[in-house]
């Protein structure tokens, strides 16, 4: 599942690194066909979800659903540089509600490079076409409905001495939704570019001191009658981990300004933050959140300001059984800088529990429930949700 990255995350290089060497490690570890240096793992998942409100709506209509989805990894690593990638087709089969069918694929490229000299280059490019909720717990921004993203993305880190770098970084996403004005209401997608310039400088030898400013352009679907540009910028300070073998972490924390359509400016306070922990060889643990301003979604000629948390822990029981809780919580608070409007303001909570259970060599069995629950100032933006999963997973 795709998620949005706040544009100043961009330069987090490190975070971006450590993916890619993630990918790279379970490879060597013994997973798919190795053609020299180059790894595939193709997979065939297989899934029956229940889903107690399919529409999202204070009336709920429940669901069984049947899904089959295959796909494949790959991971290069040569000389100082390396290569991972992932493709994924998926198909919902509803058994009540069947206009609710749908295909889902997408794709994901990620390529890094580092000299001797002290630069390191990251690029990374994806595309998601979906039909499904856009998961709070795995960054995204907990809407449903059919939806296209795409998104470039690329960072460069310069060593400056021994105890500065520098890493620039650039994107471009490109977020579309597919409306039917007689079933549901519309959402407004946009077009972003965005720059951003991080200065790291070592305090320790496993902290650094961090420096962080970025620069963002939109180009909103949602508007009529006024500008459909907005610009965006966000300056923020914080600290960093440097060589540690069981946490990382990125924790920043500042301002940021948004000239919605260009018209009256709004500041307010953000942060984004990053950390993982091995707290030993059963159980691991994670937390990320971000807060800045875009355009609304789900309101036309708005903006809203988010403000995004989550946290998981991961237990490795036995060596074939390991079990995932996640929390998430996400807030938006519509701004209304075009109308006389009161704000908008909604606040959701997920939670969700997953247990993997590796059956033999190449088949794993899993299992999942998840809970939804949204709070609005808009009774009718209220609902509850939840999903129970039963799955098998084929892969070599």
């Amino acid at each position: 599942m795709a998620t949005r990255v706040p544009p100043y995350a961009l330069s987090s290089i490190g975070f971006l690194f450590a993916s890619v060497f993630c990918s790279a490690a379970l490879a060597q570890n013994g997973s798919g066909f190795k053609f020299n240096n180059l790894s595939v793992s193709p997979y065939v998942n297989l899934e029956y979800e229940y889903d107690s409100n399919v529409d999202y709506d204070k009336e709920e209509y429940s669901d069984s659903i049947l899904r089959v989805t295959p796909g494949v990894d790959l991971t290069y690593t040569g000389n100082d540089w390396g290569l991972s990638g992932n493709a994924w087709y998926s198909y919902d089969k509803y058994l009540d509600y069947n206009e609710l069918d749908g295909n889902r694929y997408g794709e994901s490229l990620r390529f890094y490079r580092e000299s001797a000299k002290g630069w390191r280059l990251m690029l990374g490019q994806k595309y998601l076409k979906d039909n499904q909720n856009d998961s709070i717990i795995d960054g995204g921004r907990g809407l449903w409905r059919e939806r296209e993203e795409t998104e470039w993305s690329g960072a460069l880190a310069y060593e400056l001495s021994e105890k500065t770098e520098v890493t620039l970084s650039g994107m471009f996403s490109d977020l579309s939704y597919a409306n039917d004005g007689d079933m549901y209401s519309d959402l407004y997608g946009w077009q972003e570019w965005s720059v951003g310039l991080e200065v790291a400088h070592r305090l320790t030898e496993k902290s650094n001191l961090l420096l962080n400013g970025s620069y963002q352009e939109y180009e909103s679907d949602g508007a009529k009658g006024i500008s459909s540009e907005s610009t965006g910028y966000t300056l923020m300070g914080g600290f960093g981990s440097r060589a540690t073998e069981r946490i990382t972490y990125r924790a920043l924390t500042g301002v940021s300004w948004f000239d919605y359509a260009e018209g009256d400016q709004m500041q307010g306070w953000t942060y984004s933050l990053d950390a993982n922990w091995i707290i030993n060889r059963k159980v691991a643990a994670s937390i990320s959140g971000s807060s800045y301003f875009q355009p609304s979604e789900s309101e036309m000629n708005q903006a809203m300001q988010v403000y995004a948390l989550s946290a998981g822990l991961t237990y490795r029981s036995t060596r074939k059984l390991s079990t995932r809780f996640d929390v998430a919580y996400r807030r938006e608070e519509s701004e209304y800088a075009t109308t006389d409007d009161g704000a908008l303001t909604d606040d959701r909570y997920s939670l969700r529990v997953r247990s993997d259970y590796q059956l033999m060599r190449y088949v794993t069995v899993y299992g999942g429930l998840e809970y939804e629950d949204q709070f609005s100032n808009n009774s009718d933006n209220e609902f509850d949700r939840y999903r129970a999963s039963l799955g098998l997973s084929f892969r070599y």
